[in-house]
């Protein structure tokens, strides 16, 4: 059964987030593909116990994170009071049982049974993303990257803890610093530190839908530039094929990005830093012009007085960048400087304004933090931390 909703434009993601509770988990469960799974999980089954059947604790899954619970225990609560909540869950009020609801350790035993059909279930999630792919005009086309702390709020390991199988403890958790660069009101150059104990979720979306792309979840202290270069890496050729550009923050500056994208024919829109150590500008070969960290570049006269320099486009034949100056171009090869020089100039207009786009993950992160309750979770160990991260993809989409 298809369900309806009448809305300016299917890409706006705040139109769902306006419905009701019930609306969005209808909308949810009618749009996940999840047949394979639910019978690999029923055939595991097999003559055990079927009080409560595994598409019903499927459905409960999915909508405890449509109802915004960090807990079993408090979704419980939100079931017991919820008439309509049950019966969209497939939950009967009227069978001869015991609970209502299932009790917390029937939630438990069916999330680690999840946990064996980690390969089904990232089917699901590549099959909206393929399905995105092929409905939506343009899909894939802007894609952004962002790596997000996900805190854990259990106490730092201890040694029995490491060794503990208890699944209360944290085991998988770890330190990570981030740092923070910016220049003060006297101007001076300032760093922040901030610590963070706990996992990472590593994110690739689409600019036009803020829809997830791909992800990977790991240990906090995982590099952000690793994970990105994999999570790229990893997309079909189909999808490296479609994609035009993508954005990410100076914290993904590196030449190893750059020329990876560069080799896929991907856009790099990434921020930079400035690595020079005491330089302003530099000469560009044995010219009168130099450029600066930013890749601003300059004419310098006979009196030794800089000129910015207008951009004029690049040159895709000869791979370089073309500036005027007293209507005279010049032309910069990006192979000079890979990191300064890319494609698109930095110190263009359509660069600053496709980087725009970038704040589209951040908002995805948000939504993260404020609708799927990573903000304040109680989740505890890598694996189960995937999983929660890869069943809010499968929801988001």
């Amino acid at each position: 059964m298809a369900y309806i909703i009448t809305q300016k434009t299917i890409f706006d993601y705040s139109e769902i987030e306006i419905l009701g509770d019930l609306e969005r988990l209808k909308l949810a469960l009618e749009g996940i593909d999840d047949e394979n799974l639910m019978l690999k999980l029923e055939s595991k089954r097999k003559n055990g116990r079927n009080d409560y059947p595994v598409r019903v604790m499927w459905n409960l899954i999915i909508a405890m994170k449509i109802f915004e619970h960090k807990s079993v225990s408090s979704f419980r609560r939100e079931c017991l009071r919820n008439a309509g909540l049950r019966k969209i869950c497939g939950l009967n009020d009227h069978a001869n049982k015991k609970h209502l609801v299932p009790p917390e350790r029937v939630f438990i035993g069916f999330l680690k049974l999840l946990m064996t059909e980690e390969e089904e279930m990232n089917k699901i999630f590549k099959t909206q993303v393929e399905f995105l792919y092929k409905t939506i005009e343009g899909f894939g086309e802007t894609l952004a990257g962002d790596g997000k702390y996900i805190d854990s709020y259990a106490k730092n390991k201890s040694k029995e803890e490491m060794t503990s199988t208890d699944n209360r403890s944290e085991n998988d958790a770890e330190y990570s610093i981030k740092e923070y660069h910016y220049t003060d009101a006297k101007g001076n150059k300032q760093i922040k530190k901030e610590t963070h104990y706990g996992f990472k979720a590593h994110i690739i979306c689409d600019v036009a839908t803020e829809l997830p792309v791909a992800f990977k979840v790991t240990k906090g202290n995982y590099d952000e530039k690793k994970a990105i270069l994999e999570l790229v890496e990893e997309l079909t050729e189909e999808q490296k094929e479609i994609a035009k550009y993508l954005l990410l923050d100076r914290g993904y500056d590196s030449i190893r990005i750059i020329m990876l994208l560069k080799a896929l024919s991907i856009n790099p829109i990434i921020d930079i830093r400035n690595m020079w150590k005491g330089e302003i500008t530099k000469q560009y070969k044995d010219t009168n012009i130099v450029y600066n960290a930013y890749g601003e570049v300059f004419y310098i006269d006979e009196k030794t007085q800089q000129h910015k320099m207008k951009y004029e486009g690049y040159d895709r034949q000869k791979k370089c960048l073309r500036y005027s100056h007293n209507g005279k171009i010049y032309r910069i090869y990006i192979s000079y400087d890979e990191r300064i020089f890319l494609p698109i100039a930095r110190d263009s207009k359509k660069f600053k304004e496709i980087y725009k786009g970038r704040t589209t993950v951040e908002r995805l992160n948000g939504r993260l933090d404020r609708d799927y309750m990573f903000e304040n979770h109680q989740i505890r160990g890598l694996e189960k931390m995937n999983l929660m991260v890869l069943i809010t993809m499968i929801v988001m989409n």
